[in-house]
């Protein structure tokens, strides 16, 4: 069944109260989710099909892969990025998904990280290594899912870089917006869809950048990542059932 798209109006009319919302658990608007991904269904260290990493910058730093050491949201596989002393980009890939216009669109996940920073405050200069979540739109550039026109709802970014140290990620600002330091755990954070996204296609990239110089020595240092779901996008292709995605009503 083909999706009916929405007038432009209408849908930011529609994600306005999500948007407005305080942080907290999701919203009763936000529960549909159909598609998941926990990384489960591979043997580490590969990733599931149509899911990849790339590094940049740093030859000798290794990319996101899974990972089972008893270190998890669920399962026993999580993917995973350790903190490196090196001048690194490093980004893990979700597959292509299809945004419908049928409910708020969004993509909720569990992710733990203990990253290098002296203070993951503003109040001490920032970050030295952060993480941050862009989305291309229909095949486009990779943009900050903020400055793309999406909201984080709950568990959004906690720090920002330092100027003073720069970082292959620095961009468009020297103090951009990151996860840093330590989360404590597995955290939540659920992501609105930008509304400029409805009808079209989207990726996601999960990206750390590292100023090189020191990194965290923590027991679960690096980027933990699991338990993906998603409201109101279709896989593109052969992917869901397979490879630990779970099937939902999308439509």
């Amino acid at each position: 069944m083909k999706n009916r798209l929405l007038p432009a109006a209408l849908l930011f009319a529609l994600f306005a109260p999500v948007l407005a919302g305080a942080a907290g658990s999701v919203p009763s608007a936000l529960t549909n989710t159909c598609i998941g991904q926990n990384f489960d269904g591979v043997t580490p260290p590969a990733l599931p099909s149509g899911w990849t990493s790339t590094v940049v910058g740093a030859p000798t730093t290794a990319p996101f892969i899974t990972r089972a050491v008893g270190y998890s949201d669920t399962g026993p596989n999580a993917a995973f990025l350790d903190d490196t002393l090196d001048y690194a980009d490093v980004s893990l890939y979700s597959t292509t998904f299809a945004v419908n216009s049928t409910d708020i669109p969004y993509v909720n996940f569990r992710h733990s990280y203990y990253l290098w920073t002296p203070d993951a405050s503003p109040t001490n200069n920032g970050a030295y290594n952060g993480g941050v979540l862009e989305i291309s739109i229909n095949g486009g550039p990779y943009t900050d899912l903020v400055a793309a026109g999406g909201s984080f709802y709950a568990g959004g970014y906690n720090s920002h870089l330092d100027p003073g140290f720069p970082n292959p990620i620095d961009q468009p600002a020297s103090t951009r917006a990151v996860w840093s330091g330590n989360s404590g755990g597995f955290i939540t954070t659920t992501a609105i869809i930008p509304p400029s996204a409805v009808g079209g296609t989207v990726k996601f990239r999960w990206r750390l950048g590292t100023a090189g110089g020191s990194r965290s020595y923590d027991t679960h240092s690096g980027w933990w990542i699991d338990s993906i779901q998603t409201q109101a996008l279709n896989t593109i292709g052969d992917y869901i059932f397979t490879d630990g995605f779970e099937g939902g009503n999308c439509h």
